[in-house]
């Protein structure tokens, strides 16, 4: 642990694995928005690529807190599958991870309350990657499909921009921003991720932390996904609606 303590000071367990994550993802995604790869960033001509990547043992979309490192790491790796693994996993298909395979950590809590560290890895680290594949497909569960419908980002508050995309990610909305205000939301998003890094003594407290941001733009995202769920229900048994939507409209947030 020692090797990889980024406090200057010893620090217990609890603190290394809920402290050291998180700062080491805030890096990952300033270091995206400083050269513009961040996966939630647009392309040249304002659209963004809104990619998924499920957790094969759940067989859903990774939460935000996940998902964005995932989507950086596959970027940076060049690795072609949108599907995550556990160590187990690998043994269930039959095959298992390549050595010295590094995966990307995440944080989760035990019933306790208690913090643990864990990794996920793309099939691309393990020894037969299409073992990994056919046996997450039986899995997946997509949620509803919206890969005909366009939205653009028109908030640049961080939560506001980051729940539209993970909708998209979630449903294959086909997604757009200005370059005002992404822009905007690159300097709004970056305070909370250069807070992030420092030292707990030496963080701004009026600043919301990144994991709040994110999961409370996971819930967000929820809402979303809800409200077109419903919708499109309601389209397919009554012609009279109390919300407009058409498949190939363009919406605004």
């Amino acid at each position: 642990m020692s090797d990889n303590n980024p406090f200057e000071t010893p620090v217990s367990k609890n603190e290394f694995n809920g402290y050291w994550i998180p700062k080491h993802n805030a890096k990952v995604m300033k270091e995206g928005i400083d050269n513009n790869t961040a996966p939630f960033l647009p392309n040249k001509d304002g659209t963004i690529n809104a990619v998924p990547i499920y957790n094969a043992s759940t067989g859903y979309v990774l939460p935000a807190t996940r998902l964005i490192p995932a989507q950086i790491e596959k970027e940076k790796k060049g690795y072609e599958s949108n599907i995550v693994i556990g160590r187990n996993f690998s043994e269930m298909a039959s095959t298992s991870l390549k050595d010295n395979e590094k995966g990307i950590f995440y944080n989760f809590k035990d019933e306790t309350g208690e913090i643990h560290t864990a990794s996920y890895f793309f099939p691309e680290q393990t020894a037969n990657p299409n073992a990994i594949i056919e046996l997450a497909k039986e899995n997946l569960k997509p949620g509803i499909d919206l890969s005909n419908s366009s939205f653009t980002i028109e908030n640049s508050n961080p939560e506001n921009y980051l729940s539209t995309y993970i909708m998209a990610c979630r449903t294959g909305a086909k997604l757009s921003v200005s370059p005002e205000i992404a822009e905007d939301f690159k300097k709004k998003f970056s305070v909370i991720l250069d807070n992030e890094q420092l030292k707990k003594e030496e963080k701004d407290v009026s600043i919301p932390s990144m994991g709040n941001t994110l999961f409370n733009a996971d819930k967000k995202a929820t809402e979303l996904c809800k409200l077109y769920s419903e919708n499109k229900k309601e389209q397919t048994t009554s012609q009279k609606k109390n919300f407009s939507y058409d498949d190939d409209m363009e919406m605004c947030f």
